[in-house]
């Protein structure tokens, strides 16, 4: 069973070693990270269901844990994630494709325009687009009037699961945060 286990191993990674990927070899696992923004090529953004917009800015709010809240100018035509990372925030995301519902959060304040995504059903509800939920990934923002700009609750880092718990307002740590040691006490003996 070793030796199938080292052979499919061993397989994968000369597998994935001629695709574009970042790989992390160790003794007992392999880590593949899938090209930035790989699932956003199968959008032509020739053919979006609303031309691009001008690029004015829009004020984005974010708001973390603590109080936290980070104010970012967002070009109407940026996706929200893309202007928050740009700005330095630690936002959680996988895909960026708008398919695996890590970078959901809630607009509280103006909208949000998820125009590039074919199927939003697919991953946000009905009911969880109407609570003002949004896939930061591949979203705009949408001012309600000019000038007052929009607020996004953030989330922890994948502390919030689609369909499987309620919302508990802002608790992302969006400036970062010590890493918390999953052993404490005394270490030295190791």
């Amino acid at each position: 069973m070793a030796l199938l286990a080292s052979s499919f191993a061993g397989a994968a990674v000369r597998a994935l070693s001629t695709r574009s990927t970042t790989r992390v070899d160790r003794s007992k696992g392999l880590v593949c990270r899938a090209q930035d923004k790989m699932a956003r090529t199968t959008i032509d953004l020739d053919k979006r269901k609303i031309g691009p917009g001008t690029g004015k800015p829009i004020k984005v709010t974010f708001l973390g844990a603590n109080g936290q809240n980070v104010v970012v100018d967002c070009p109407e035509d940026q996706y929200i994630l893309d202007a928050g990372i740009d700005a330095g925030l630690e936002l959680p995301f996988t895909c960026r494709g708008g398919i695996c519902g890590a970078c959901v959060a809630k607009c509280t304040k103006g909208s949000v325009d998820h125009r590039d995504i074919a199927d939003l059903e697919f991953t946000l509800s009905e009911e969880e687009q109407e609570e003002g939920m949004a896939l930061l990934c591949m979203c705009y923002p949408v001012e309600a009037s000019e000038g007052e700009g929009i607020e996004i609750e953030t989330q922890s880092d994948w502390g919030y699961s689609l369909g499987v718990a309620e919302w508990k307002g802002a608790t992302g740590e969006i400036g970062g945060r010590s890493p918390t040691p999953l052993m404490k006490g005394d270490l030295k003996g190791l």
